[in-house]
């Protein structure tokens, strides 16, 4: 395994947690369980500091600041925006935040039109091996536990003490350099390490609803059952209007489209949400 590191002065300036650091990992996974062949790739961001960390995709940040710019400049122009159907780019639209040093985890999405902050309180029980290799520069140890549904396999290193990793890994005596479930549908593999100034905050900001898994759950499985409901309700001063099923050829081919879009995403990185 070769590591790309970005600033191999951190190797000097590990020891210290002070400042804030930024884990680049290669996210591989594949969406459709009945097509092992098609296998997606994103960029994933871990950036940490001495109060908590923050993983989400690079694709998706990248691709949202150049949207605010244009949006921004759209409005001033003409007092107008467009929004560009192909202008936001990346599949994984979740972040994930943590709090030290309890690593308390929250799951941060968007589901309709309604951003939703999800508490996380469900424990990761590692069985550290005695297993060990070398992963680019560091020496590293195997580690596997049972999380989501899957069983899920970690090589961390004690040399970067920083007990965090990808999504909501945690609790290992170093940082988690490469993460696999036992299947290989989802691989985060460490590439680079840098410095940052500090950890970005979501581009389009808005007001987060804070639920607890069951009730995620639960909008998972409506919103599954029924993908165009919200935008079937038009919310209009006071009043709700509902438009009726089965109006508009329009509607009814985005609600196939999405059913299709969801019968082929059936390959998720928690198979089990709640246990």
């Amino acid at each position: 395994m070769k590591l790309i590191t970005i600033f191999t002065i951190f190797l000097i300036s590990i020891g210290t947690q002070a400042q804030n650091k930024r884990f680049t990992y290669e996210y591989k996974f594949i969406p459709d369980s009945t097509n092992v062949s098609e296998v997606k790739t994103e960029m994933m961001n871990l950036d940490t500091s001495p109060s908590g960390s923050k993983f989400y995709s690079y694709t998706v940040y990248h691709s949202d600041s150049i949207a605010k710019i244009d949006l921004e400049k759209q409005l001033a122009a003409t007092g107008m925006i467009n929004i560009k159907a192909d202008s936001r780019k990346g599949l994984v639209r979740y972040t994930v935040s943590k709090k030290y040093p309890k690593y308390e985890i929250f799951l941060h999405n968007r589901l309709l039109m309604d951003k939703y902050r999800i508490a996380d309180d469900r424990p990761i029980n590692w069985k550290i091996s005695s297993d060990k290799q070398k992963f680019g520069e560091w020496n590293v140890q195997k580690a596997e536990a049972d999380f989501a549904g899957r069983h899920w396999i970690a090589w961390f290193t004690a040399e970067i003490p920083i007990q965090d990793g990808p999504y909501k890994f945690r609790g290992l005596p170093g940082l988690i350099v490469k993460l696999e479930d036992q299947k290989k549908s989802h691989v985060f593999t460490l590439q680079g390490i840098k410095n940052i100034d500090s950890i970005p905050n979501d581009v389009f900001d808005s007001k987060e609803i804070a639920i607890n898994l069951k009730q995620y759950d639960k909008l998972i499985k409506d919103y599954e059952n029924d993908p165009t409901k919200g935008l079937k309700q038009m919310q209009m001063g006071g009043m709700t209007m509902i438009m009726k099923d089965g109006t508009g050829s329009q509607m009814k081919g985005q609600e196939e489209r999405l059913k299709a879009s969801i019968k082929k995403d059936n390959n998720r990185i928690e198979l089990n949400t709640t246990k």
